[in-house]
């Protein structure tokens, strides 16, 4: 204590004995009092003299001398008792809250003596008719010094910048105050007994806790929660990016538990702090397995014998086996500490460490159940999540929590036109690897994946890349072919675990069998392997789809000039297994034609050479001949062929029909291919092209035949608009022929002749602009390679256009056509606006239709 701080003191203490200034005034001794106070009021105060009182005073003065002589002596008593614990009644700025009295005050007889006629009046002055409960008096002027003075320096407290200071300041400031009130209430103790002192002491500070802890203002709350949260982070390890000082440990946790002891201490360890706490401490560990685990995803060595079946999941999984551990020895054990510290002393049982380690696993299992879609595309490195998950999603909630979270998933990031149709059946080829790992009933997969089929449907290259990939070749999964092509297939066609047949499910023999989960459907049917390939066909509708597009790729395959087919073979094979040999019967005749072939041409060949009479000149032409009832339609595209070619077909066909009586031979002159060698002025050109490639570039061999227009070429050749457009196109980047602006094409001699045109060509031009543009277009043909099947639907479709023309309305948008076909043909309508547009282009260019107003009408005739 500080010299200003005593005189200060002993300047108060003179005062207070020459100017008593507390309206309590006691009674002299040898004056009678008039006035006494009702019981339960405060003795002192301004008398107010009403005839009853007044009456009842002379009544009690004349009759009762000895009640006056007590009451007089517990009032002196009640003076003497308050003024010596009364507070002080204003703050200094150099000690708070004043100093404390001596001790000689508190030996002193007089005070003791009154202090024992004010806690027992009873005994001691038992016709004292108006008694009070000192307790309950410093409780009440407790309080009213708290509000008057404390909550002030609190709010002085909650301006700080600084967090810290602010609860440092705030824990000073309750300590100094309480100082002053357990002072003046252990001075009343003294005089009682032990076991009323112990019950009056647990009262009081009952009560000055409560007073405190609601005082706590949003300031000090947010500057606990900032401090608190800073220690706790250290101690368990949070945000610590895997660098952990012991030493630091250590300190920030000794720190923290000096925090919890002073706010304990005051009475800022209530119920507000334990529900702050909690948070606190709840948000700990949501950072800690964000931080620890988001993306972890690992295979655990230890798991790999149990994979296959998810009741042998004895073994907790690497990061379920860290996190429990960090629950038991970090987690539970900072919650025990802090807790321990608080005056109610809170006990965590071993079954609130369960509940703890319950959230956690539950916690880790949304982290999981969000990042489900990473794992996926992230398969097989992210074998370790899929871990996670099989061990903490194990009731129908979770599992349902599951599959609605990943659906919503595949909407936002997949199922959208940005995403192309590969990516998309190499993201639903994971998830089926991923779902079997994760649950082999399948019925999650079933759940996600349903959206996925029906988007797939509408994909018109679903089925082909999927055969595409079935046919790759096995040097290609490492090339970059990967970017194009679904090489994914080729290395599970090869593994015998993702073939089934008809009974390779049954169960009755199966050791490993378990009941069919609670959340399965009334259709349920067990499945033991991944299956990949045949869950990825059954996405396609039906079977038949996949084989009537295999049967067209492989058709594709077998008439190109590759060597051998022996991938296309072994495909097929495999794929007996799963379709059976019957619904691919025509794919082994068309692989059984194109080996007949072969050897059908060889033996025409050497027939050929035996009758050097028919043949004069060498023979180049070799045919595969197909059986017309087992191949997919291919259409028919008629032009002509040179001269010499064709004499040579027709030789073919006659050594054909001796050696096949029964048999003729129709030429598909569009499918062939041929080998062309220019001698031109500065180069040679070898390649292999077409037939119809072929036959446009002979046109211009021929003598006084160096350029020919477009029409004029198209009715020597009498070749299709779009293969005679292709044909030229394919010339001209090979820089072979060249197009002029009057529609007419040269050859170019000299590739310097490409690079430099002629300032007469420019000049033709700008004068025959104006033609080209007015020329009458030539009649369009249908479609290369066009089906006869294909050609009967566009008939079809158009009927269906003329009736609606015709009887519904004589003029009809793009947008309202489109509408009504889908409406009225029954098996669906699955052409876009485009494609729609383009044949309506088509019979415009026939003179069948015309636009008005941008609306199609027909044109009478």
């Amino acid at each position: 204590m500080t010299a200003d701080t005593r005189w200060n003191a002993r300047r108060s203490r003179a005062i207070l004995s020459a100017f008593q200034t507390d309206i309590e005034e006691p009674t002299p001794v040898l004056t009678p009092a008039l006035y006494f106070p009702e019981k339960g009021k405060p003795i002192g105060g301004p008398v107010i003299h009403t005839p009853e009182r007044i009456a009842a005073a002379s009544k009690f003065y004349v009759g009762n001398t000895p009640h006056i002589v007590q009451q007089t002596r517990f009032n002196r008593s009640w003076r003497v008792a308050t003024s010596r614990i009364a507070l002080p009644p204003s703050v200094a700025a150099e000690d708070s809250f004043g100093s404390l009295p001596g001790s000689q005050d508190a030996d002193d007889e007089v005070f003791r003596d009154a202090l024992l006629d004010v806690l027992d009046p009873a005994r001691r002055l038992p016709l004292a008719a108006h008694t009070d409960d000192i307790l309950a008096w410093h409780i009440h002027q407790v309080r009213l010094h708290f509000v008057s003075h404390v909550l002030p320096l609190l709010a002085v407290c909650d301006g700080y910048s600084d967090q810290t200071q602010v609860l440092l300041g705030s824990i000073r400031t309750i300590e100094a105050a309480q100082r002053q009130y357990l002072f003046g209430l252990s001075l009343i103790l003294r005089a009682m007994e032990e076991e009323d002192a112990e019950h009056a002491l647990s009262k009081f500070r009952r009560d000055l806790h409560a007073i405190v802890g609601n005082s706590m203002s949003s300031a000090l709350t947010d500057a606990l929660r900032s401090v608190l949260g800073h220690l706790m982070k250290t101690v368990l390890g949070v945000d610590t990016e895997g660098h952990l000082d012991p030493d630091k440990v250590d300190s920030s946790r000794k720190e923290l538990h000096q925090i919890v002891e002073s706010l304990a201490r005051v009475g800022f360890a209530g119920e507000r702090f334990q529900i702050l706490f909690a948070e606190i401490l709840d948000g700990m560990m949501i950072a800690y397995i964000q931080q620890t685990y988001a993306k972890v995803w690992q295979p655990n060595e230890d798991l790999k014998a149990n994979a296959r079946n998810p009741i042998r999941l004895k073994t907790q999984p690497k990061c379920i086996r860290e996190l429990t551990d960090w629950i038991e020895n970090q987690y539970a054990r900072l919650a025990v500490e802090v807790t321990s510290r608080l005056t109610n002393s809170l006990e965590v049982s071993w079954v609130r460490l369960k509940d703890w380690k319950d959230i956690a696993m539950e916690r880790l299992a949304a982290l999981r159940i969000d990042e489900l879609f990473d794992i996926v595309i992230s398969w097989p490195d992210s074998e370790g999540g899929i871990d996670d998950l099989r061990y903490a999603v194990t009731t129908p909630q979770k599992r349902l929590q599951l599959t609605d979270a990943f659906s919503s998933t595949l909407q936002k990031r997949l199922l959208h036109a940005g995403r192309s149709t590969l990516d998309i059946l190499r993201t639903y080829i994971a998830m089926i690897r991923t779902f079997h790992r994760l649950d082999h009933s399948r019925v999650l997969l079933d759940r996600v994946a349903y959206s996925l089929q029906l988007y797939l449907c509408t994909r018109e290259d679903t089925v082909r890349i999927i055969v595409t990939g079935l046919l790759a070749s096995e040097e290609e999964v490492t090339s970059e072919a990967r970017k194009t092509k679904l090489v994914e297939l080729v290395e599970l066609l090869s593994q015998d675990d993702q073939y089934r047949s008809e009974g390779q499910d049954e169960e009755w023999d199966d050791l490993d069998w378990v009941p069919a989960p609670v959340d399965a459907g009334s259709n349920y049917q067990p499945r033991k392997s991944e299956d990949v390939i045949g869950t990825l066909i059954g996405a396609l509708g039906s079977p038949e789809v996949f084989i009537k597009e295999f049967q067209s790729i492989i058709g594709e395959r077998l008439l190109s000039e590759q060597d051998g087919f022996k991938q296309e073979v072994n495909v097929l094979e495999l794929l007996k297994k799963r379709f059976g040999e019957s619904s691919l019967q025509a794919c082994d005749v068309m692989i059984k034609d194109i080996q007949d072939s072969t050897r059908l041409d060889g033996v025409i060949h050497r027939g050929a050479v035996n009758h050097p009479e028919k043949v004069d000149r060498d023979w180049t032409i070799h045919a595969r001949i197909l059986s017309r009832l087992y191949w997919p339609e291919v259409g028919e595209e008629r032009f002509h062929l040179p001269a010499s070619v064709t004499e040579m077909q027709k030789m073919y066909e006659t050594i054909f029909e001796h050696l096949k009586p029964s048999r003729k031979i129709k030429w598909l002159n569009h499918l062939g291919q041929a080998t062309v060698e220019l001698e031109l002025d500065d180069r040679t050109v070898l390649e292999q092209v077409h037939t119809y490639e072929a036959a446009v570039i002979n046109a211009f061999s021929e003598e006084n035949a160096s350029s020919w227009t477009f029409d004029d070429l198209w009715m020597k050749l009498e070749m299709d608009e779009d293969l005679l457009t292709a044909a030229l196109e394919f010339w001209e980047k090979k820089h072979v022929l060249r197009r002029l602006p009057t529609n007419t094409y040269v050859v170019i001699e000299r590739l310097s002749d490409a690079e430099q045109p002629s300032s007469s060509m420019q000049a033709a031009q700008s004068s025959t602009a104006a033609a080209v543009d007015t020329a009458t277009p030539s009649p369009r043909k249908a479609k290369s390679g066009m089906s006869e099947k294909e050609k009967e639907k566009r008939q079809v479709y158009w009927q269906f256009i003329v009736g609606m023309l015709t009887n519904s309305s004589p003029t009809m948008p793009l947008g309202q056509i489109s509408m009504m076909m889908k409406m009225l043909i029954a098996d669906g309508f699955p052409w876009s606006n485009e494609e729609l547009q383009e044949f309506l282009g088509e019979k415009i260019a026939d003179d069948e239709l015309e636009i008005v107003g941008g609306k199609y009408k027909l044109i009478k005739k």
